[in-house]
C-alpha cells in the first residue's frame, strides 16, 4: 500500500498479468452476467483490473440499422434529426450493463431485440490479443535477412496463388508466427522484394510502407535499482520529495517530438519540443532547466523523475548527471512494461494535447512559443480533483508565479481559455 499525490491509497498487486484459465474464467462469469467487482473477488484481484481486461480485449459488433426503428447510434438525434458518425458532438448511446456493470453484451436476455452496438468478450481471442500485444507490437522485428528469406519463399508464393494468411500457417505448422504477425510483417514491407504488399491480400488495405528493419531485438535493459518498485521504495524514504512525471508526444515517426512533464500535486505540465526522439535530445531540456532555474527551483521540480521504457529515456545517467557539469542532480525511475498507469496524470492530461493538436494533425508548424500557449491555456482549465481550482493557481500557490513564468507558462483569463485546434491557428 501507498499514498498517491492527492492523498488517495493505492493497493500493489500481488499477481503478475492474468492467464488464460483466469481469462476463461472471466468469460465464464460474464455469461453468466456477473458484474465486474464479482469477478474480481472470484479472481482475487482489483476491480479496476478486471475492467481494464475487459475494455481491452472486448470485441465490437455494431448495430444494424436495417429493420430498426433507432437507425443511429447517437444519443442526439432524436433533436438534431440529421446524424452522421463524424459529427462534433456524436455521442454513442449508453447502456448501463454494457459500459458500467458488466461491460460486455455476453448472453445477455436483450440481445436481439437490442439496437445498440454490441461487445463480446472471449477467451482464447482476448489471449491472443494480449499474447500479441505483449511481444509483437512492443519488439518490431524479431527477424534476420536469412530468416526472413525462408519465411518469404514459404508464404509469398501461397499468397500469390490467392491461399489466406490463416490457410497458409494452417498447412505449415513450423511456422511459429502468429497470424496477426504475419499481416504486420506485410504491412511493413518486408515482402515487397517477392512483390507481396497489401494490395496482394484478398483484404486489400492500402497503408504507408514503413523501413525495414531486419535485426534481432535487443537484450533487456538493466533497470536494476531503477524498477516501479525500487520508486515506492525510494519515496517511503524520502516522502517530503516531489515526483516529476515525464513521457513522449507525436503524431509522427518522423518528428517534431513533445517531451512532457508534469508535477506532482498540481496537474501543472509543460512542454519542450524536439526534432529528435533520443535520450541525446530529451535530457538536453534538464540542462537548459538547470541553467535557467536556481538549484532550489530545479531540485524542487525535477529531482525525481518516473517514466516509461522508451528508447527516448533509455541513457538514464544523462538524465541523472549534468554532463557537462559533472555532477549529479537527481534520481530517475521507470515503470513497469505496458503499466503506464502507474503514471497516471501525465497519461491522463495528454487527453487535452490531443483536443488541441489531434491525431493525424501535421506538427511541422510547431514551435515552442506555441507550445508555451497550448500548456498555458491547458494550466487553466479548472479540475474536479483540484477543488476547482486550475492547475496554474495551484502551481503558482506552492511555487510562485515566477516560477511558472522561467517554465514558459502565463495565466489565461477563465473566459479566454481555449482548447480546441484553433488555438494554434
Amino acid at each position: 500500500m501507498f499514498f498517491g499525490g492527492n492523498g488517495a491509497i493505492f493497493m500493489i498487486e500481488n499477481g503478475k498479468q492474468l492467464t488464460l484459465s483466469q481469462r476463461i474464467k472471466i468469460e465464464e462469469m460474464l455469461n453468466q452476467r456477473r458484474r465486474k467487482y464479482e469477478i474480481a473477488n472470484e479472481l482475487d484481484k482489483t476491480q479496476s483490473t478486471i475492467a481494464r481486461e475487459i475494455n481491452r480485449h472486448r470485441i465490437l459488433k455494431t448495430h444494424s440499422i436495417f429493420n430498426s426503428s433507432n437507425l443511429y447510434n447517437c444519443k442526439f438525434f432524436v433533436n438534431c434529426k440529421v446524424c452522421t458518425e463524424k459529427c462534433r458532438i456524436f455521442q454513442p448511446i449508453s447502456c448501463k450493463d454494457r459500459d458500467r456493470n458488466i461491460g460486455v453484451c455476453n448472453n445477455c436476455p436483450k440481445l436481439k431485440t437490442c439496437n445498440l452496438d454490441k461487445y463480446f468478450y472471449y477467451a482464447d481471442k482476448a489471449h491472443e490479443k494480449y499474447k500479441y500485444t505483449l511481444v509483437d507490437s512492443r519488439q518490431g522485428v524479431n527477424l534476420n535477412t536469412s530468416e526472413l528469406i525462408e519465411l518469404a519463399h514459404i508464404i509469398c508464393p501461397l499468397i500469390k496463388k490467392g491461399q489466406s494468411i490463416y490457410t497458409i500457417l494452417n498447412n505449415h505448422p513450423e511456422i511459429k508466427f502468429c497470424e496477426k504477425t504475419i499481416y504486420n510483417y506485410i504491412e511493413m514491407g518486408l515482402f515487397k522484394d517477392w512483390d507481396v504488399t497489401n494490395i496482394t491480400l484478398k483484404r486489400k488495405v492500402r497503408r504507408r510502407l514503413s523501413k525495414k528493419k531486419l535485426k534481432k531485438r535487443k537484450e533487456p535493459q538493466n533497470y536494476s535499482g531503477r524498477t516501479y518498485a525500487d520508486y515506492l521504495e525510494y519515496k517511503i524514504q524520502n516522502s517530503n520529495i516531489t515526483t516529476t512525471e515525464m513521457d513522449t508526444v507525436y503524431n509522427s515517426q518522423n518528428g517534431p517530438f513533445i517531451q512532457t512533464f508534469i508535477f506532482e500535486n498540481t496537474e501543472f505540465m509543460i512542454g519542450i519540443l524536439h526534432k529528435e526522439k533520443t535520450s541525446d535530445s530529451m535530457s538536453e531540456s534538464l540542462n537548459k532547466f538547470q541553467e535557467k532555474l536556481t538549484n532550489k527551483e530545479y531540485e524542487q521540480l525535477f529531482s525525481v523523475l518516473l517514466t516509461d521504457r522508451g528508447t527516448e529515456f533509455i541513457k538514464a545517467q544523462q538524465f541523472e548527471v549534468n554532463i557537462h557539469m559533472g555532477e549529479i542532480r537527481g534520481k530517475i525511475f521507470y515503470c513497469d512494461p505496458m503499466q503506464s498507469s502507474q503514471k497516471p496524470h501525465v497519461e491522463n492530461n495528454h487527453n487535452f494535447i490531443r483536443e488541441i493538436l489531434p491525431n493525424g494533425q501535421n506538427w511541422s508548424n510547431l514551435t515552442q512559443e506555441k507550445l508555451n500557449l497550448m500548456f498555458s491555456h491547458i494550466n487553466s482549465v479548472p479540475r474536479e480533483n483540484l477543488g476547482g481550482k486550475t492547475p496554474y493557481e495551484i502551481f503558482t500557490f506552492i511555487y510562485g508565479e515566477e516560477l511558472a513564468n522561467k517554465l514558459g507558462i502565463q495565466k489565461i483569463a477563465k473566459d479566454e481559455v481555449t482548447t480546441t485546434p484553433r488555438l494554434l491557428k
